[in-house]
This record gives C-alpha cells, sequence and structure tokens, in this order.
C-alpha cells in the first residue's frame, strides 16, 4: 500500500470551499486500487493535508493519468485557491498497526 500526501496552503477565506471540493465525490471512489482519502486541518501545524491510500503506485498513476483526475482538478479557481504549490509525497506502508479489541468475555459457572 502507498500513501500520498498533499500539503496544501489555502487562505482562511477559501477553507470552506476546499474542504466542501474534498466532501465532493469526482469518482476517485470507484478507482482500482483506491483505499481512502483523509483531509488533516491543521492544529499546530502549518496548511491542510490530504492523504490517499492506494494499493500501489501504479493504480495511483492510473488515476493521476485517468479523466476522475482531471474532474476533481479541472476547476480553474482551484489554482487560485492555494498560497503556494503544493507539497507531494509519496510513501510506501511498510508497518500499519490497529487497535486491539479490548473487550472481554463474562463466564457464567
Amino acid at each position: 500500500m502507498i500513501v500520498v500526501s498533499n500539503r496544501v496552503q489555502v487562505p482562511e477565506d477559501r477553507v470552506e470551499t476546499f474542504i466542501e471540493r474534498l466532501r465532493t465525490s469526482h469518482g476517485i471512489e470507484e478507482q482500482p486500487g483506491f483505499q481512502g482519502l483523509k483531509l488533516l486541518s491543521p492544529v499546530d501545524a502549518e496548511g491542510h493535508i490530504t492523504m490517499t491510500f492506494w494499493d500501489s503506485r501504479e493504480d495511483y498513476e492510473a488515476w493521476r493519468e485517468g479523466t476522475a483526475f482531471e474532474r476533481a482538478h479541472d476547476d480553474s479557481s482551484a489554482d487560485q485557491a492555494f498560497e503556494r504549490p503544493n507539497e507531494v509525497e509519496i510513501h510506501e506502508v511498510i508497518v500499519q498497526r490497529e487497535p486491539t479489541d479490548n473487550t472481554t468475555e463474562s463466564h457464567t459457572d
């Protein structure tokens, strides 16, 4: 699995528009290998971070070259939504941990 992160600096008056764009489906959910999308809002950091999760880099690249990507990014106002260029990084997941199930079974004798 890979994670593609994209750090973006969004002016305060455009944050709601930016968030709404990411809530709207542009077909990414139907792409082969797509596992999910998260938007991180800054708390003690600068900029928002979008994270998409993919089975492979090939799946991500196929989406980037496809029509769903074009539809998601064809709004020319998107270019004006950012204060500076995006910072895209691609990482391979090599360790993943999940919470354990802390439920206990009760036994009666």
